[in-house]
């Protein structure tokens, strides 16, 4: 019990790092965006392929759900999200050129949203292909919509608890 809590407090800790570091190489969003790009996407895509099994009992080939992850995440945060960002008035989306306290969350929200509807796009031919037994209609798209969404409001609580700190809203 007192592991699993120490593992908790730094899994947590180093979540929060970022927060505190205010070093000029590069923002703590875009760094946690390398993290997340390089080792996160393999956990994200081994839980949505665990789940799929499990709670929704479909064989699926994990492989596929992994890939389609990192493809998924590198669309829609490096081009998908930016742009978006940049399109309604909020041109760094990354925190690369904004003062601490001067980051603005209503880019931050405009490019998450937008990046979820990229990733639903994106993903799902992934998530066909790995399905062993073929299904359609809602018995297709419920599991699918349900998993992403976890995974997404997810990141969406840790790239928020990233910028919230030093962001304002606007």
């Amino acid at each position: 019990m007192i592991k699993t809590n120490n593992q908790n407090y730094l899994l947590l800790i180093l979540l929060l790092i970022p927060n505190f570091l205010l070093a000029n190489a590069g923002s703590p969003m875009i760094w946690f965006s390398f993290l997340h790009l390089i080792w996160i996407n393999f956990i994200i895509g081994t839980f949505e392929s665990k789940l799929l099994l499990e709670k929704f009992n479909l064989q699926n080939r994990k492989w596929l759900t992994i890939a389609a992850n990192y493809i998924s995440m590198f669309a829609g945060y490096y081009f998908i999200a930016p742009h978006f960002s940049l399109i309604n008035g909020y041109p760094d989306f990354w925190g690369m050129k904004s003062r601490v306290g001067q980051y603005e969350l209503g880019g931050f929200f405009i490019g998450f949203l937008y990046s979820f509807g990229a990733t639903l796009v994106i993903e799902f031919p992934f998530y066909w292909l790995s399905l062993k037994t073929k299904l359609s209609g809602w018995k297709l798209i419920k599991p699918f919509f349900l998993v992403n969404l976890i995974t997404n409001v997810i990141m969406l609580a840790i790239y928020f608890a990233i910028v919230a700190f030093t962001a304002k809203w606007s």
